[in-house]
């Protein structure tokens, strides 16, 4: 099941701004800053000496209550912040980046002009993406965290293999030991799953990709799951200590006999798309994807 796609068509009127912890990002805000008033739109931020005095500011978990959309100005950590604080919401993010790579983001800081021009005459879409849900316990506790990116259970260095058993439904698939387990949804499988061997999948898919890290085994391949199977991880009684991971934040360091659920989350995120690139271009683009030289001018040639 794709995710699905909407076009906008009106400026949104009020918008947040979340921004990079230390990166400069000055000039994209002195841009923001003049667009905004004659697009007739509000801002607000979370408290932060580098936003100009007249933006409001409000506490971090109320920023996106009441705003239409998020403007992210960083990179990929800082498009998966405002995934995090507009997903609960139902708001959707527009990510700008400032730094290198950005697989994430929408447009590059060159291009934050016309970004905004396509804000003001409401000419973009909003795509949802699937989330996962991380259902846990510790010490009796249950736990739940949402993933953007991607759920990483790795081996603590120095500490010997993880060794990880995997079911679908309640059925055994594998048992692991290998460095660790990456479990990617669409939009993160450029990442982690990327290095780790895993394929890339279009963000507009709604499945979760489950890639062993170096694995020692017969099987090593990655596991694409559907939208309504649920993945569970165990830590085997003869594994090391193992770390989880989300979203590339350390979330607790588990013993053997822990265990976990991954699953679609009910809600999706909102990105904000522009322009009619699509999956295959960014891709291209942005992960560097180059044609052997034996054929890469092979579209230019002459016919024989």
């Amino acid at each position: 099941m794709a995710s699905s796609r909407r076009v906008d068509g009106t400026c949104p009127r009020r918008v947040g701004l979340v921004l990079h912890p230390t990166r400069d990002v000055g000039p994209a805000l002195g841009r923001v800053g003049e667009w905004a008033p004659a697009a007739g739109v509000e801002l607000a931020a979370i408290d932060d000496p580098r936003v100009p005095g007249e933006i409001p500011r409000r506490a971090e978990d109320a920023l996106a209550a009441d705003c239409d959309l998020l403007l992210a100005l960083g990179g990929d950590g800082t498009m998966l912040s405002a995934l995090r604080l507009g997903g609960p919401h139902a708001v959707p993010v527009l990510g700008a980046n400032l730094g290198r790579l950005g697989y994430l983001t929408e447009v590059d800081e060159a291009h934050l002009g016309v970004a905004l021009a396509a804000l003001a005459d409401g000419r973009f879409a909003v795509e949802e993406r699937l989330v996962l849900r991380v259902e846990r316990r510790d010490a009796g506790i249950a736990f739940d965290e949402v993933a953007y990116n991607d759920v990483v259970l790795s081996r603590v260095p120095g500490r010997g293999q993880a060794a990880l058993g995997l079911r679908i439904d309640g059925q055994l698939l594998v048992r692991y030991a290998s460095a660790g387990l990456i479990v990617a949804t669409p939009a993160g499988s450029t990442a982690y799953n990327f290095s780790a061997g895993g394929p890339i999948v279009s963000p507009q898919t709604r499945a979760a990709i489950v890639t062993p890290d170096a694995p020692h085994g017969l099987f090593n391949r990655a596991v694409v799951l559907g939208d309504e199977e649920r993945l569970g991880v165990e830590v085997l009684p003869a594994s090391s200590p193992v770390a989880l991971e989300v979203d590339g934040r350390l979330v607790a360091q588990v013993e053997p006999g822990w265990s976990m659920e991954v699953a679609p989350n009910p809600w999706p995120s909102l990105v904000v798309r522009l322009g009619s690139a699509g999956f295959a271009e960014r891709a291209r683009r942005k992960l560097g994807i180059t044609d052997p030289a034996a054929i890469a001018d092979y579209e230019l040639a002459p016919e024989s």
